[in-house]
C-alpha cells in the first residue's frame, strides 16, 4: 500500500514540475525573451536555443508530460487493483484524479505565471535535454500535424503596436522617453524622404571625370560638404570636400572625382523613412541621393539626419 501511495506522490510530482516547465516557456513572451537575455545569465546559450526552436521544444514537455501520465496512472491503476478492494479502489481514483488535476495542473500553471522566468533560467539546459530525449517520437508524432491546417501569420498593424507600448509603458515595463522613441520608429512608415529636403539647398555637382584639380576653382566658389557626383549626366554618388582638399594638399590633384566618390544609395522622394532606413541597412551605405526631377533638383540625405528624423 506504501508503495502505491508514494508511486501516486512521484507521478504526481513528475507531472506538476513538467506542467511548470511547460507553462514558463508559454508565458515568456519576445519582450520578456529579451530582458531576460540582456542580464547575460548563466544559460544564454540553452534559453536562446529553447526559444529559438520555441514549438518543438514545447512539444517535447507536452509529450513527456502526457506519457508521464498516462503509463502512470495505467500503472498505479493496475497496483491499485491488487491493494484495495472496490470501495477504496473507487475512493482511492477519486483522490488520484484530485490530485493531478489540482496539484499536477492547475496549481504549477498559476505559479509559473509569476517566476516564469526564473524557471526558464534555470532549467533550460533541461528543457533542451527533454527534446533530445524525446525528439524522434516527437517527430512521429507530429507527422500527424501535416493534415491540420497551418496557422498563418498576422501581421500587427501600427495601432496594435502602439496600444502594446502604452501597455507596457502603464505598467512602467518602459519609460516614457522609451515610449516617445518607439512610437515615433512607427511613424516612419507616414513620414516621406521629401519632407526632410524641404529647405534644402540645391546640389553643386562635379563630373565623375573631372580631375581634382580641374574642379578646384568650383570649390572655392561653391563650398560645400559634399558634392553630387553625375556620370553621364546622371548623379551616380556623392564626394566629401574633405577628400578633395585632401588629394589638393598631398599633390594627388591628378585623381578622378569618381575615384574618390562614395558609396550611396538612389531613392525617390515618396519613399518612406523606415524603407530608407532598411535600404540603408541593407546596403551598408550611409548616404541617400533623392533624385528630383532635374540633376540640380537631387538632394543629400545622410544616415545621420534621416535617425534624427525617426526619433524626432
Amino acid at each position: 500500500m506504501l508503495l502505491v501511495v508514494f508511486f501516486a506522490c512521484f507521478i504526481v510530482a513528475i507531472t506538476a514540475f513538467l506542467s511548470l516547465l511547460e507553462s514558463s516557456v508559454v508565458s515568456i513572451d519576445e519582450l520578456k525573451l529579451v530582458t531576460i537575455l540582456y542580464r547575460k545569465p548563466r544559460n544564454q546559450d540553452s534559453i536562446q536555443m529553447v526559444f529559438k526552436k520555441k514549438r518543438e521544444h514545447l512539444s517535447a514537455i507536452v509529450l513527456l508530460s502526457t506519457l508521464v501520465s498516462i503509463s502512470g496512472s495505467t500503472l498505479l491503476g493496475a497496483m491499485a487493483a491488487k491493494e484495495f478492494n472496490d470501495l477504496w479502489m473507487a475512493v482511492f481514483t477519486a483522490l488520484l484524479a484530485y490530485f493531478m488535476l489540482v496539484f499536477a495542473k492547475v496549481l504549477p500553471k498559476l505559479l509559473a505565471v509569476q517566476i516564469a522566468e526564473k524557471v526558464v533560467v534555470q532549467w533550460s539546459p533541461l528543457i533542451r535535454v527533454i527534446y533530445r530525449l524525446t525528439k524522434y517520437v516527437l517527430l512521429l508524432a507530429l507527422f500527424w500535424t501535416r493534415i491540420l491546417p497551418r496557422h498563418t501569420e498576422e501581421t500587427r498593424s501600427s495601432d496594435d503596436l502602439r496600444s502594446i507600448i502604452k501597455h507596457y509603458n502603464k505598467r512602467g515595463v518602459i519609460g516614457k522617453p522609451q515610449r516617445k522613441l518607439a512610437e515615433a520608429a512607427l511613424n516612419s512608415h507616414e513620414k516621406v524622404l521629401s519632407e526632410l529636403v524641404e529647405n534644402s539647398m540645391p546640389a553643386v555637382c562635379l563630373a565623375s571625370e573631372a580631375t581634382v584639380a580641374s574642379v578646384e576653382d568650383t570649390m572655392r566658389l561653391y563650398p560645400s560638404k559634399r558634392y553630387v557626383v553625375l556620370k553621364d549626366s546622371q548623379p551616380v554618388g556623392i564626394v566629401l570636400y574633405r577628400h578633395l582638399a585632401r588629394c589638393l594638399v598631398n599633390s594627388e590633384a591628378g585623381m578622378t572625382v569618381g575615384e574618390l566618390m562614395r558609396k550611396t544609395i538612389r531613392l525617390t522622394p515618396e519613399t518612406s523613412l523606415h524603407e530608407a532606413m532598411t535600404e540603408l541597412h541593407e546596403t551598408r551605405a550611409s548616404i541617400i541621393l533623392l533624385l528630383g526631377d532635374t540633376v540640380e533638383q537631387t538632394r543629400v540625405i545622410t544616415a545621420k539626419k534621416l535617425y534624427r528624423a525617426l526619433l524626432r
